[in-house]
């Protein structure tokens, strides 16, 4: 099973319900000249909007830390108020 996890606010993507982008980063060049790549994720609404904004050149906005909120980021809380469509649990069967 796979799964993605946005490199904004670290929240999981529901491939299957949520609009996202695939990013591709260069890990390493091999001995061989070839590269290796490192493939992410971002949700396309909520947290590339504002990825737009920013030049690429400049550290992503992530808020403030709040020590209280462990493993939580500013952003994830965010992303997490803005959806207003009701999400199922989904269990393996």
């Amino acid at each position: 099973m796979q799964f993605h996890l946005c490199e904004r606010c670290y929240a999981p993507i529901d491939v299957a319900r949520e609009r996202y982008t695939s990013l591709a980063h260069i890990d390493r060049v091999l001995p061989d000249g070839s590269i290796a790549w490192v493939h992410s994720a971002l949700h396309a609404d909520a947290c590339g909007e504002p990825a737009r904004e920013r030049s690429a050149a400049e550290p992503p906005d992530t808020g403030e830390w709040d020590p209280s909120r462990r493993g939580h980021s500013p952003a994830a809380a965010r992303h997490a108020a803005r959806r207003t469509e009701p999400t199922e649990v989904r269990t393996p069967r």
